[in-house]
């Protein structure tokens, strides 16, 4: 039997070696969550959990461990995503030029296919606040943009969130990524206030695409 040193339990010595194999276990987690995000946004949510784990250096088990489920590994990667397009969104709002801004927020909210169809349609409860939040993002650095007469004022945030969704499926269709930002200057010329068409209908805001995701 080991002696006890004093002031110090058995238990405490017990928990030690146990650090390191939860410190494995976060970094094995954010392996997992990085190439899931990298495979949605290459591939869309066909993506099995054999090529996630295969892209992460992972076993299956560690990646179902982690995540039960596909939904559940999909919610993670989605409720991620929109904090850090958050944490860009809010970086853009303070750029001075406002345009310039706003296109390089589009081409990286392109990037993530996924991400993009899920801002236009339910995510999992834990992202509902940071998508409120990065709706509100999107849209002041869309007005800071009219403001400046950089794109023009008869659109709204869900307008520009649909084009994107479907930038983003054609390219992940065609598989060829310089498609993503030919798309996203077609698009941008379109925006620009100049020589502007005009455009049936009014304006379209998140709230609207929302509510006409969940029609039957």
């Amino acid at each position: 039997m080991l002696p006890v040193v004093k002031g110090e339990s058995l238990s405490a010595n017990e928990e030690q070696p146990s650090r390191p194999r939860r410190a494995d276990a976060r970094r094995n987690r954010e392996r997992v969550l990085a190439a899931a995000a990298e495979l949605f946004a290459e591939e869309g949510s066909k993506v099995q959990i054999e090529q996630v784990a295969h892209r992460a250096g992972v076993g299956v088990g560690t990646v179902c461990r982690n995540f039960p489920t596909k939904v559940a590994l999909v919610d993670a990667v989605v409720t991620q995503g929109c904090e850090l397009l958050l944490d860009e969104a809010q970086a853009a709002l303070g750029e001075p030029d406002a345009g310039a801004a706003l296109r390089r927020y589009f081409v990286r909210m392109a990037e993530h296919r996924a991400l993009a169809e899920e801002m236009s349609a339910a995510v999992p409860a834990s992202a509902v606040p940071v998508k409120r939040a990065l709706h509100e993002a999107v849209g002041r650095l869309m007005e800071k943009a009219q403001a400046a007469g950089a794109i023009r004022s008869d659109i709204g945030a869900g307008d520009v969130t649909m084009l994107l969704s479907a930038i983003s499926h054609a390219t992940a269709l065609t598989g060829d990524p310089e498609l993503r930002e030919r798309y996203i200057s077609i698009v941008l010329d379109g925006l620009r206030p100049h020589d502007a068409s005009p455009l049936p209908g009014r304006p379209l805001q998140f709230a609207e695409v929302q509510k006409s995701k969940r029609r039957p």
